[in-house]
């Protein structure tokens, strides 16, 4: 009887034991070392798998669970003590899900505190951050203190009997929805970023209205008057300025017999201003844009200021050349050359100018044709030339007629056909680059003979020259000359 006794008040000490881990579970669900599970056997004694000299089991007795009860209330629990088995009474089982029970409503209850304290954070200040929603502690019944991270942890790691929908979760930094519903401190913060996003709208629109009212304000004051009264003051400024440098200087400045410069000359004419003039190679710049290059400057023929574009003198340079090398320009500017059409065309481009052509047969024979107007276009219109004025002694043979007129023709090279003749390309076949009609009357970059020639007319040619009419027949020798220049001047250039 004394050992039933014993057995007896260590039960009940046993029992009290299990009821205080049970409540010490509830308060942390997510511990599985104080775990309550009523389904399976609860083992005391055993700690990190060591066991002890009195093994106790807690479970329910026989298969009562089975008869549809949830969760087994209606079964009887049984405590084991060897050699004895103590049976407890169903409410045992009530007991644990009241804890349960308690425990999901204090958490409901702090997820309701925690909303609560956003409410108040974001009326007060605008706007609640995450960050700061992550720290807020929630304090329990039992007085402790429990993060809202904590609270969604231990929310999703038991199924909760509180009537919220099964899997959804309370998050403390992003008050979500409750009980289906949404709760108020997330609409207060969509309305804080709405309001945001339109005052950041003011306020561009504020700045875009005021630049452009600057802008306004700057083009009123930009009208003729006012233009009209800053010339006239400029106007009286330099006056006075010329007026006071007048009336300073006292005696003529000396004539200086120092060298003269000349500051970024166009063309060869420029270069008329210095006291000795002679024939020779000089630096020009039409266009500043597309730099400086060398001409050959005829500084004693007929007036000087000559810009030669051409010359033929014995033959030493090919003229049979593709379309790049007349753009760039060939030869030697010593001897026989050609210019460059690019060259030519800036020349003809920054000045008006007129073309003179000086023509020597073999038998001394000499004549020239000189042109009022003379321009040559950019590659893009493959260097049309436009020429027109004739006057001299050699005969109009750029406009010979109408069906053989090279003014508004392009120029062509034996690789690049631009000519008016269907059947063919005129380059090709006479060898040299032109502005060839269909095909030609003239043409100064042909062969150089040294004698009369027979066959294909693909030499120096000028179709007005004085003897010409002898060339009618196929069989009889052709025309050759000996010289051929040509060159360039202003319109307006005064020796």
């Amino acid at each position: 009887m004394r050992t039933i006794g014993l057995c007896v008040c260590a039960g009940l000490l046993l029992t009290g034991t299990l009821l205080l881990r049970i409540s010490q579970a509830a308060d942390f669900p997510g511990n599985s070392h104080q775990r309550w599970d009523s389904r399976g056997s609860y083992h005391l004694g055993f700690e990190s798998g060591t066991p002890t000299s009195c093994p106790v089991k807690l479970r329910p007795m026989g298969q009562c669970g089975s008869s549809g009860a949830e969760d087994g209330e209606d079964c009887p629990y049984q405590i084991t003590l060897p050699p004895l088995t103590i049976q407890l009474p169903k409410q045992f089982r009530l007991l644990e899900k009241t804890m349960k029970e308690l425990q999901s409503l204090k958490e409901v209850v702090n997820k309701l505190k925690s909303g609560c304290q956003e409410c108040r954070g974001a009326r007060g200040s605008g706007g609640f951050g995450h960050q700061q929603a992550d720290q807020i502690l929630i304090q329990g019944d039992a007085g402790e203190k429990v993060t809202g991270q904590e609270v969604e942890g231990g929310s999703r790691q038991e199924e909760r009997g509180d009537g919220m929908v099964p899997g959804a979760t309370v998050d403390a930094a992003r008050p979500g929805s409750i009980f289906g519903k949404p709760a108020p401190s997330q609409n207060m913060q969509e309305m804080q970023v709405k309001l945001n996003r339109m005052s950041a709208s003011l306020r561009n629109a504020r700045n875009q209205i005021s630049a452009l009212q600057g802008r306004l304000e700057g083009i009123n004051l930009l009208n003729m008057e006012n233009v009209q009264a800053m010339v006239d003051r400029r106007v009286e400024n330099i006056t006075g300025a010329v007026n006071k440098l007048s009336s300073s200087c006292t005696t003529e400045c000396p004539a200086q017999t120092g060298p003269q410069f000349i500051l970024a000359p166009r063309d060869c004419s420029d270069y008329n201003v210095l006291e000795v003039r002679k024939n020779g190679i000089y630096r020009v710049t039409p266009d500043a844009r597309n730099g400086t290059f060398e001409v050959f400057c005829d500084m004693e023929s007929f007036g000087g200021g000559w810009t030669v574009i051409q010359q033929r003198l014995n033959g030493s340079v090919s003229f049979n050349r593709t379309w790049a090398e007349y753009k760039k320009g060939f030869g030697n500017l010593r001897g026989e050359f050609w210019l460059g059409n690019d060259h030519i065309h800036l020349l003809t481009k920054a000045k008006d100018m007129i073309l003179r052509i000086e023509l020597e047969d073999f038998e001394g024979v000499r004549e020239y044709a000189k042109y009022d107007q003379f321009y040559v276009a950019n590659e893009y219109l493959r260097y049309r030339l436009s020429v027109s004025g004739y006057s001299g002694t050699a005969g109009n043979a750029l406009s010979f007629n109408k069906h053989f007129n090279h003014d508004q023709k392009f120029f062509s090279t034996p690789d690049r056909d631009n000519d008016m003749y269907p059947s063919g390309n005129c380059g090709g076949y006479y060898s040299s680059g032109w502005w060839f009609d269909a095909c030609m009357s003239a043409n100064l970059n042909g062969k150089y003979y040294h004698k009369r020639y027979k066959g294909v007319r693909n030499g120096i040619f000028w179709g007005t020259w004085h003897n010409m009419s002898t060339e009618y027949y196929p069989t009889n020798y052709r025309q050759a000359f000996k010289t051929v220049k040509m060159m360039i001047r202003p319109k307006n250039y005064a020796p």
